[in-house]
Parts: C-alpha cells; structure tokens; sequence
C-alpha cells in the first residue's frame, strides 16, 4: 500500500485539473455546429458569435460552399462558392485586416448561410418583459435564399477606397435587385434588418454585382 502525503496529492490535484481544462478549452467546434450554437448563445446577435467561432472551427467533410484559407496580401483575392456565387477581395483590403503583423499572408473566410437565419427578431425588454416590434418588408426575398459572409484578417474591414466586389449569379433573370448587407441592433429594443449603405448594386443580363466599402453578410433583395 502507497500513502501519499497531503502536499502530493495536492500536486497530483492540479495536475489533473490543468490536463482536464487544458483538453475542454482546446477542444474545437465543429464548423457545422457553429450556427445552431451561436443561435442558442443569442438568437438576435447570433452574426457576432458566427463571425469569431467559423475562423476556428474544423470542417467534418469538404463543401464547395465553404472557403478558408491564407491568402496573399500583395494580391487581389478571388474566391468562387459553388456556380453562383465570387468573392473579389483587393489587396488594400486585405492589407489593412492583418492589424499589426507581418506576415505575408492573411486568413479569409468565406461561405454561404440560408437567408432565413436573417429575420429581424423582437428583443425582449428587461425591465417590463414587453417584445418591441420594428415593421418588417414582406415584399422584398433574398435571391436564391443564400446570405454570402466574407471575413479577413483580425481587424474591421470598412470605408474602403478600393472597394470588395461580390457576384451573385440571376440565373431566374430576377429584376430589381438591391445589394444588402445584415446592420446588427445595437440596443436592446432594436432588431437586425438589411441596409444598403455602403454597397453599390451593378446589373447585368446574368449577374448582380455588389459593390461594398466593408466586409459583412451580404445578399441580393429582390
């Protein structure tokens, strides 16, 4: 029989409790798991959650609907998901996501989400428990049903000179097409909607063409 004095065991304790934590907090979410875990977190400002947890998450089986990889600073980046959807990213943009770093390369996210994910959803008040209602379009559905996220680096990507350019095929012929991004509440009783500051929409035959000073979750209203 072994007897351990206290001072051990105390040691041995720690030991364990360090290898134990050490393994919960490493242990990566799966890409496919992001949304409905960011959704239970919060519902109304689940985009935030999103945009940290999908730089990090590791991917169960390969999609052409998902990108993320390094790309070069010193060129324009140019990601194509799936048939209906490119991503131009010029290298002043990529440039000023890196912040502070020197390398040569930058991480990019891009990947298609299901438009209903974006409905503005009631914040519920604190302090009388009342739901706040903001008057939502009906006439007005995102093409295709695909909201398209770009993220770069670590820093913020906006009031660009050169500007993102995001393709969206119109394979329906669909007229009247607005390029939008998804605007976040920031207060308790507002919720999230689509805006088009910012963007510049350009029509083609086959083809919206959004013009965006920022990166964010974009789509086509038609």
């Amino acid at each position: 029989m072994v007897c351990l004095r206290k001072s051990d065991m105390k040691w041995n304790t720690l030991y364990l409790l360090t290898l134990f934590t050490g393994f919960s907090t490493t242990r990566a979410l799966s890409c496919e798991a992001v949304i409905s875990n960011c959704w239970i977190q919060d519902p109304t400002v689940w985009t935030r959650c999103y945009e940290d947890e999908i730089t990090t998450c590791f991917r169960r089986s390969r999609s052409s609907l998902f990108f993320r990889s390094e790309v070069n600073l010193s060129e324009q980046a140019e990601v194509k998901l799936g048939l209906a959807y490119r991503v131009q990213v010029p290298s002043s943009a990529l440039q000023r996501s890196r912040g502070v770093e020197s390398d040569h390369t930058v991480m990019m996210v891009a990947t298609l989400i299901n438009s209903s994910l974006f409905q503005p959803t009631p914040r519920r008040s604190r302090s009388r428990g009342l739901i706040n209602q903001q008057p939502v379009s009906i006439k007005q559905t995102v093409l295709g049903d695909r909201v398209l996220f770009v993220k770069v680096g670590i820093q913020p990507v906006s009031n660009l000179t050169e500007r993102v350019q995001l393709i969206f095929n119109n394979e329906q012929m669909v007229k009247n097409g607005s390029c939008v991004f998804w605007r976040e509440p920031h207060l308790m009783n507002e919720t999230g909607q689509w805006s088009t500051e910012g963007c510049n929409t350009i029509t083609t035959r086959e083809e919206y063409i959004c013009s965006c000073n920022h990166l964010s979750f974009f789509a086509v209203l038609v």
